[in-house]
């Protein structure tokens, strides 16, 4: 295995490397940072892994643990894996730590937790999330495929309409809370997923 991707730090993000202990792992800088400090977030992921293995009695082949080697990449930052060149691009809103690769040779964006079909967007920071979306909008005229964090591999105009769908949900939530128009904001219909368990909950909070 030559390297493991996190996207951003939420633990079913990173639990790859209890399978693959020895293997490196490419993250945002932030992530990095934060890992190398022992910071909160990074606690916090593993601790959050730790109680849903509890919960469902799940058994992990190795402690909860970030890997040995994680290297953190800056926005446009460039890596070559064995041949297989990589673009770093910061993606956040989901997470402040949040982050694409983009495949060049191969017209794949790796997405992380935007643009899935089966959710809604899951919001850490509203305008950021929403400055990332109008980045993605620009990023897919450069690939053919995306692969989101949750859900199945989508072509370039499927990843489009989602990510026009997200931002219309997000201007108009924001435009609400600028109002103060709590229970427009609670009425408004979903981009999708209304029937996915917890869609409809998280779009409460």
């Amino acid at each position: 295995l030559a390297a493991m991707a996190f996207t951003h730090a939420h633990w079913d993000h990173v639990l790859g490397t209890m399978s693959f202990p020895q293997a490196p792992a490419l993250c945002s800088r932030r992530l990095a940072d934060w890992v190398a400090a022992d910071a909160a977030p990074a606690r916090a992921c593993l601790e959050e892994a730790r109680q849903f293995d509890s919960r469902w009695y799940v058994s992990r082949p190795a402690p909860y643990r970030w890997p040995a080697q994680l290297r953190g990449l800056e926005d446009g930052e460039r890596i070559d894996l064995e041949g297989l060149v990589l673009r770093a691009v910061a993606l956040p809103g989901h997470s402040a730590d949040g982050l694409g690769l983009l495949v060049e040779q191969a017209g794949t964006l790796l997405a992380g937790d935007h643009l899935s079909p089966c959710e809604i967007p899951f919001v850490d920071d509203a305008r950021a999330y929403r400055d990332t979306l109008v980045r993605l909008l620009e990023l897919l005229g450069e690939v053919e495929r995306v692969v989101p964090g949750h859900g199945p591999v989508l072509g370039s105009d499927q990843a489009r309409r989602i990510a026009c769908e997200d931002l219309d949900y997000l201007d108009r939530l924001l435009e609400l809370g600028a109002s103060g128009d709590r229970e427009g904001a609670l009425r408004l219909a979903l981009p999708r997923a209304a029937e996915v368990v917890d869609m409809r909950e998280h779009h409460l909070e």
